[in-house]
């Protein structure tokens, strides 16, 4: 059995996680496939080019290698990259804890109201078809829905962490005076 053979379970999963018919996917990719060709990949009946297979993983901005692990080759990863990084993550645990005590200030409807926020940011990540000014989705020349990447990969992420840090340095400054 080669590496290859968990390639069908793991697009199936990624694809029903964002909600995707197959022939959504398939026209989604840089080099786009009919629906056939994603539904032969994920009942393996055969495997898509290297090419396609990295144009998969930049569409659900995953590494190339996540698409071909098991459940348990894809946990050991994710384990020894979370232990490698554990420093990283304990500061971010002590905020999510700070976090959960004040959200036991917060009633139901509050609570609410930011689970719906959340859930606005959540699809902000997603891949998604953008919509007229009528609210209809865009089609291509072939009266296909156009689908995009998450705009995960649009974000700023290096340059909001310098904002963030100048933000901390100033709360710094005016907490010592």
């Amino acid at each position: 059995m080669t590496e290859v053979h968990y390639f069908g379970p793991n697009l199936k999963r990624l694809r029903l996680q964002n909600r995707l018919s197959q022939a959504e996917l398939g026209a989604a990719l840089d080099n786009p496939v009919n629906g056939q060709a994603i539904s032969n990949w994920e009942r393996e009946i055969n495997h898509p080019t290297y090419e396609n297979l990295i144009g998969i993983a930049k569409f659900f901005n995953v590494m190339p290698s996540e698409l071909l692990r098991t459940e348990k080759e894809a946990a050991v990863g994710e384990t020894t990259a979370v232990l490698d990084r554990i420093d990283e993550y304990m500061p971010k645990v002590a905020e999510i804890r700070r976090v959960m005590h004040m959200m036991g200030d917060f009633s139901p409807r509050q609570l609410d109201g930011l689970s719906e926020q959340l859930e606005q940011i959540m699809q902000y990540f997603l891949p998604y078809t953008p919509v007229d000014e009528d609210g209809e989705p865009s089609t291509d020349q072939n009266g296909r829905k156009i689908i995009l990447q998450s705009r995960y990969s649009k974000i700023p992420v290096k340059e909001i962490n310098i904002i963030f840090d100048q933000i901390q340095a100033i709360e710094k400054f005016n907490g010592n005076q």
